[in-house]
């Protein structure tokens, strides 16, 4: 069917959902839907009839406050001073004066907001420069676990008093099924499990509190049965939204004493566990198909596990392997300063601020990076015992110790994550990262970008070729397509083409066609040279397969062939992001080469060879590497027509 006569996209999903679904897969669905609306209608007397619960510290925190340094001090003061002044964190706009108390269900970037009406009549994304995710993250609240560990650290009532009066608002003017921070469950949950950590923070509380801690402990009750009644589970897709509502719903069930609490403990952390092997690759890799949702899910798991710990319960030993998996996937990643890419969709979310992540509440422009996660990766490492690359403050809130000061050994050469289709090879000063990861949530492509056969590089310090992030989501439609494009990445588009077909439908922000299949990363050594190489599928509807291989050899040369084979004849197109940190001089020909020179930290030249002229330009371009925010980048586009099969070699030159 073309032009009219073309179902709409929501036809087209159903119908793929029946093609690809069992009868059998698709009767449970229908049964657990029904069994779902069953209990959200029953919601109302759910809570009427719930008997009182109270909370019990559940041990996830182990304060030695000695071994706080004086920088991660400095840090989480400094945030909850802001917070006590009603300037609150927020994604890539810093710290925004909102007032206490702030308007819970406002997005101060439209001035627009959502009424207190039942949250299921209300249209979460609506098209009108709103973004939903504004409110949902003030009403995540996670603010007050900061407030907390400054009072922990000081004594200041200051910050006792403020963390109260902001929960007891957001409880008086946010009751459960109304408005906006009610219409799904991860927000509940994520909120939640905020609550809790603050509750366990301020412990034990005095006589003179003990009707406030009522109040609190009864609306941890009510999110435990709304998020039971609006869990996000599927027989279909599952994603970090189900692990959320089921990791809030294990902490819950920790912090919480009442009736059916044990049986609940039991059942959620069987479930999380279940979910880690759902979710994951057996080499550590998210199954999202992004690093920053990696880093989310990751959070998610780990906080399980320390829940665990203080539960005294044992985790299965293939569930902390599983972890430490995911944590040196991570560590492979990350550069000497703890910063990760943002390969991939990447909203900064969170399920607590750790200290990497209150300091850059205080950064600005290009030092604003969501994924510095330095600190995280020290708590994940001394949690599952195994030596990481960074530690310091966040392992001694937890009462952990890191074994080791840093990898007992030098870094591999090449290091392969084969599920997850991630590599990195090092030779010396620099570092590149190849990326073949399979569309997400099997082909749904939720949180996935067109960045096949893309890489990111380093030189000493320095990234030299960078990923797009994400910059947003449903504030501005064209702009999410825009960074999750093909040109937006370090690869090859073919007669401008997208790896994965975008559509233009507002209500398919979340999903690309599952065109791009991957092969598995082969890597290998020769002479001392690193190897990687890949292909895709995604030019196969036009009749053409794109191979890459990238080399990293002794010489300081990074070296990429491209190879396209097929049929017919095609517009080629090679895409380079470079940091705001290097300038294009000139971009020129020598004989059959086509080379471009840059400055910045250090020399560095680009050429390009094929069998067919090639042009070259540059321009702005954009990055993000906090959600809402962009900096200022460099595109280098290299282009030309020709017949396929076609080679086009890349080298990357620089000096010491």
């Amino acid at each position: 069917m073309t032009g009219t006569n073309r179902p709409p996209e929501s036809t087209l999903r159903v119908l793929s959902i029946l093609r690809r679904e069992s009868a059998v897969t698709l009767a449970r669905e229908a049964i657990w839907r029904t069994r779902k609306r069953w209990k959200q209608a029953r919601l109302v007397s759910d809570l009427s009839a719930a008997r009182p619960v109270h909370f019990r510290p559940a041990g996830y925190y182990r304060p030695e406050l000695g071994r706080i340094s004086d920088c991660g001090r400095k840090a989480i003061l400094a945030c909850a001073d802001s917070v006590c002044a009603g300037e609150f964190p927020w994604f890539g706009y810093g710290r925004v004066a909102l007032g206490i108390p702030p308007r819970w269900n406002l997005d101060f970037v439209s001035g627009r907001e959502w009424p207190r009406v039942p949250a299921e009549a209300l249209t979460i994304v609506r098209h009108d420069g709103s973004d939903v995710k504004v409110p949902w993250e003030l009403s995540r609240l996670q603010f007050l676990p900061v407030l907390g560990k400054a009072w922990l650290l000081t004594a200041d009532a200051r910050y006792r008093t403020t963390a109260r009066t902001l929960l007891s608002d957001w409880i008086a003017k946010n009751p459960v099924g109304e408005g906006v921070n009610w219409t799904i469950a991860m927000e509940a949950a994520l909120r939640s499990m905020s609550i809790c950590f603050l509750l366990e923070l301020l412990w034990p509380f005095a006589p003179e509190e003990t009707g406030w801690l009522c109040t609190v402990t009864q609306s941890l009750q009510e999110h435990l049965l709304y998020i039971e009644a609006h869990n996000e589970f599927s027989h279909l897709a599952r994603s970090n939204h189900y692990l959320s509502n089921i990791v809030g719903l294990f902490a819950l069930s920790c912090f919480l004493q009442g009736e059916a609490m044990i049986s609940r403990r039991r059942r959620y952390m069987l479930l999380v566990t279940r979910e880690l092997f759902h979710q994951t690759y057996a080499d550590g890799g998210d199954f999202e198909a992004s690093l920053g949702y990696h880093v989310l899910v990751l959070q998610m798991f780990t906080a399980a596990l320390l829940l665990m710990r203080g539960q005294q319960l044992d985790p299965q030993p293939a569930y902390v392997e599983r972890v430490r998996n995911m944590c040196s996937l991570l560590e492979a990643v990350a550069d000497a300063e703890g910063n990760v890419p943002q390969v991939g969709d990447c909203d900064d979310g969170r399920v607590e601020l750790l200290t990497d992540d209150v300091r850059q509440l205080s950064a600005t422009g290009s030092r604003r990076d969501s994924l510095c996660i330095a600190g995280f990766l020290g708590l994940g490492s001394a949690l599952v015992q195994s030596p990481g690359l960074f530690h310091g403050d966040d392992a001694a809130w937890h009462g952990l110790t890191p074994h080791g000061e840093s990898i007992h050994s030098a870094p591999q050469p090449v290091v392969c994550f084969p599920e997850s289709g991630v590599a990195v090879a090092r030779k010396a000063e620099a570092q590149v990262l190849f990326f073949a990861m399979p569309n997400g949530i099997a082909g749904r492509g939720s949180h996935t970008h067109n960045d096949k056969l893309s890489l990111v590089a380093r030189l000493g310090g320095s990234e030299l070729l960078a990923d797009s992030g994400t910059y947003g989501y449903t504030r501005d439609p064209g702009l999410r397509n825009r960074f999750r494009s093909t040109r937006s990445h370090n690869t090859v588009m073919v007669d401008g083409e997208e790896q994965n077909r975008i559509s233009l439908e507002t209500a398919n922000l979340f999903r690309l066609a599952d065109d791009a299949a991957v092969s598995e990363i082969t890597t290998w050594s020769v002479d001392g040279s690193a190897h990687l190489k890949a292909s895709h599928s995604g030019y196969s509807r036009i009749g053409v397969v794109h191979t890459r291989t990238l080399s990293l050899a002794e010489d300081r040369v990074i070296s990429l062939l491209d190879q396209l084979t097929g049929t017919g004849e095609h517009s080629i197109e090679l895409f380079f992001h470079l940091p705001a940190c290097w300038q294009v001089r000139s971009i020129f020909r020598v004989h059959e080469d086509l080379v471009c020179e840059l400055n910045g930290p250090r020399a560095v030249a680009f050429s390009w060879r094929s069998k067919v002229a090639l042009e070259g330009e540059y321009r702005a371009a954009k990055i993000s590497r906090a959600f809402g925010s962009w900096i200022a980048a460099t595109q280098i586009r290299i282009h030309g027509r020709a017949q396929v099969p076609l080679q086009i070699s890349t080298q990357i030159r620089w000096t010491t």
